[in-house]
Parts: C-alpha cells; sequence; structure tokens
C-alpha cells in the first residue's frame, strides 16, 4: 500500500486496482466552452471516469456562476467539478480580480482536503504560481500534462517571459511524471528536464463523429445541392493556414465545388474580405453541431502554415484531425511528420508549404469518388481501433500505475 498525505489523512492507494481518485486541474478553462483545450479536458476526465476512475475536474465556471463567488462546486455532464477562479494570465486589465485569487486558493484546498485524490493531473498553463503553491502545501503526486511549452513559442517577452520560465521549472520540479500528445513535444521537453515523459496523443468520441450523422437540412440550409463540399474546421489563426484556403477556393471556381469553413478568431476579416463566391464562411459553431457539418461534407483540409513556426518543427497534435478521420472522410493537409503519424494512409499529404501541390491533391479527389470513399473509411477504421479517447484514458491509466 502506498499512503499520500500532508497531515489531513490522504487516501491510501492499492498498486494492484486500476481505479484512481484523480484531482484533474485545468486552471484554464472554462467548463464548458468551445475552445480546443476544453474538448480535450472534458473528453479524456470523461473517458477515465467511463472506465472506473473518481475524477474531479477543477476549473473556471462560466455564465452567471463566474461572478457568483458563493458558488464554488457543481456538476457537468456526469463530472464532478470544483470551480477556481485563479488568474492565470499577466494582463493587468485583470488585476482587479487578484482577491479571486486568495478565495481561489483557500477553497481549492479545502476541497482536495475533502476528496482526499490520489494524484493531481494538472493541465500545464503558464503563469501558474497557484498550482505551485497548492503543491508546495499538500504533497499529493502530480502528473503534468504538457500540450504547450510557452517559452519556446514566444507567448511571453521581457519580464512575463522570465517570470514564466521561472515558474515552468518548479512545476517540472514539481511533478512526477509528464504526459504529451507527440514524440516531438516529448523531445523538446527532454531538453529542458531530465523527469520521464510519455506520449498519449489526442483522441476522439467515435460514437460522436460518424460518417451517418448527415442531416438533410443542413444542405438546404446552405443551399448546397451536388457539389463537392470541401469543409476546413478551426481556429482563423496563423498557424492553422486559413488564410491560404481563398487562393486554394479560386482555383476551383469553375468547378461544382464548394468551400466551407467553421470557426472564428483573429484572420477572420480578412479571410472574409478575400472570399470567393464557392466559398461559405459560417462562423463559430458549437463543438456539438461540428460532426454534422464534417458528415454532409466529401474532403476535410487542414492546411497548417509552416512559416508559424520557423526555428522548431511541427509539434502539434490536432484534435480536428482525429475528428476528421473519424468522420469517414478523406483528409488533405501537408506533410509534416506528425500529421503523417496521426493521417497514415487515409488522406493525401502535400509537400510542406507547397500550396500548388495541396490544390492538385484537393483536385484528384474532387475528381475520383470512389478514393475519396476508400481513404474515408480507411480513416474511420483507423479512428475506432485507435483513437477513441477511452482508448487514450486506458493509456494515460498505464502513466498513472507508474507513479502509483
Amino acid at each position: 500500500m502506498v499512503a499520500h498525505c500532508d497531515g489531513k489523512n490522504f487516501a491510501k492507494v492499492d498498486p494492484n486496482e486500476n481505479n484512481y481518485n484523480i484531482a484533474y486541474f485545468a486552471f484554464d478553462q472554462f467548463i464548458p466552452s468551445e475552445h480546443a483545450g476544453f474538448v480535450h479536458t472534458h473528453s479524456i476526465v470523461k473517458a477515465l471516469k467511463e472506465i472506473g476512475n473518481d475524477v474531479t475536474l477543477y476549473g473556471i465556471p462560466t455564465g452567471r456562476d463566474l461572478y457568483n463567488v458563493l458558488k464554488w462546486s457543481d456538476s457537468y455532464e456526469g463530472i464532478r467539478l470544483n470551480y477556481v477562479r485563479f488568474i492565470v494570465s499577466f494582463k493587468l486589465k485583470y488585476k482587479l480580480f487578484y482577491p479571486l485569487n486568495f478565495m481561489s486558493y483557500h477553497q481549492t484546498l479545502v476541497a482536495l482536503r475533502t476528496q482526499k485524490p490520489d494524484l493531481i493531473h494538472e493541465r500545464f498553463h503558464l503563469p501558474n504560481p497557484h498550482s505551485i503553491k497548492i503543491s508546495n502545501t499538500l504533497k499529493i503526486p502530480k502528473i503534468l500534462e504538457v500540450n504547450s511549452l510557452y517559452i519556446d513559442e514566444e507567448v511571453y517577452t521581457g519580464r512575463a517571459k522570465k517570470i514564466a520560465s521561472n515558474q515552468r521549472d518548479i512545476l517540472l520540479e514539481q511533478c512526477e511524471v509528464i504526459v504529451t500528445q507527440t514524440e516531438t513535444l516529448k523531445k523538446m521537453i527532454g531538453t529542458i528536464t531530465d523527469k520521464p515523459v510519455f506520449v498519449v496523443p489526442n483522441g476522439v468520441d467515435t460514437e460522436k463523429f460518424r460518417p451517418d450523422v448527415y442531416c438533410d437540412d443542413l444542405e438546404n440550409e446552405l443551399s448546397i445541392r451536388d457539389e463537392v463540399i470541401i469543409t476546413f474546421v478551426g481556429s482563423f489563426r496563423r498557424w492553422h493556414g486559413v488564410d491560404q484556403i481563398p487562393e486554394i477556393a479560386k482555383r476551383f471556381e469553375r468547378e461544382n465545388v464548394k468551400f466551407l469553413l467553421i470557426g472564428s478568431g483573429e484572420l477572420f476579416d480578412g479571410v472574409k474580405r478575400a472570399k470567393t463566391d464557392n466559398m461559405i464562411l459560417l462562423g463559430a459553431r458549437n463543438h456539438s453541431e461540428i460532426s454534422q457539418y464534417l458528415a454532409m461534407s466529401d474532403i476535410l483540409i487542414a492546411p497548417f502554415d509552416e512559416r508559424y513556426f520557423p526555428d522548431s518543427e511541427f509539434w502539434w497534435n490536432p484534435v480536428k484531425l482525429f475528428e476528421y478521420m473519424s468522420s469517414g472522410k478523406p483528409v488533405v493537409s501537408y506533410d509534416y511528420k506528425e500529421v503523417k503519424k496521426i493521417v497514415q494512409d487515409a488522406g493525401l499529404l502535400a509537400e510542406v508549404g507547397n500550396i500548388k501541390d495541396f490544390m492538385e491533391k484537393i483536385e484528384f479527389l474532387v475528381e475520383n469518388k470512389g478514393i475519396r470513399l476508400d481513404l474515408g473509411n480507411k480513416g474511420r477504421e483507423i479512428a475506432v481501433k485507435g483513437y477513441d479517447w477511452r482508448s487514450r484514458a486506458k493509456e494515460i491509466e498505464k502513466v498513472y500505475n507508474k507513479v502509483l
């Protein structure tokens, strides 16, 4: 038996048992939200619970609950919630809300002492002095989930960068092991810490994202007849390459093709100004609706922009690629190592940065329906066999076994 305590009688853990009492820290995530970070957090917490673990999610409330400082717990889709209102930003406009840090710290300690978790699974975020303080007070084993290193992305500069770098070092030192999403990111993490790093990629709800959730009403709503539908879903930000799509769509203006773009972000207005007649911009949609749009599509695209990361490899593990494949549609993207690991032979990958090659891959699929269907079926098969969130939860549980 293994005991964890700080004088408050934390639970004993039988290492032969695979069901754990987990405190999942997502101090930077609003619950619920449409952000990809929440999709990942909610999906993995839900899957961990489904395979028999007792999980409490610590995150930020939304709506009226955000301002109700008398409310510190709730539930969401069967998941137990403990609310936090920590300020996890360097922006001065949030300084007025700093008193919430003290309230959140006290409430989190009370919640943890009540929960008596076997371990903390923390979603890494900077800045986050609050988690550091909690770990110094309660000696609970911690798994650190690192999906971005922040410092290397030049997210922060000047004094903020120095503070963030120092906090990152402490957070890495406090954890037992690290979980990350790609081998490329594992290699990057290995340059700044000697802690064990395990790779558990993103996943998909294969019951939700299926080829048969097709909805005729959507076609009528969008005035789609017999066109080949090429769909992009994602944030309108540089690294997603969404600003390439007007140029790509122009190539197909005279063909029976429509481009459907779903999402929002800083590049939305620019893309809207450059849109061609065969483009439909829907803006943001609830994540619960996305599966229907993917099911009605014929080709799904992800033109990730290599200009965004000139000094590093593509290390992301985009959730949308897993959702694309589970929807049973062929994927067109660029031939990054990490993208290729996901897509395998369920799509066509253009030479990185070669937009002409990207267009040619799309054109080939537009002209070859049989190949589209074959690639889509392969993607669905791959997703069902290995990409479901429950499979990922079991991989994470194996990491817990190593710690406990």
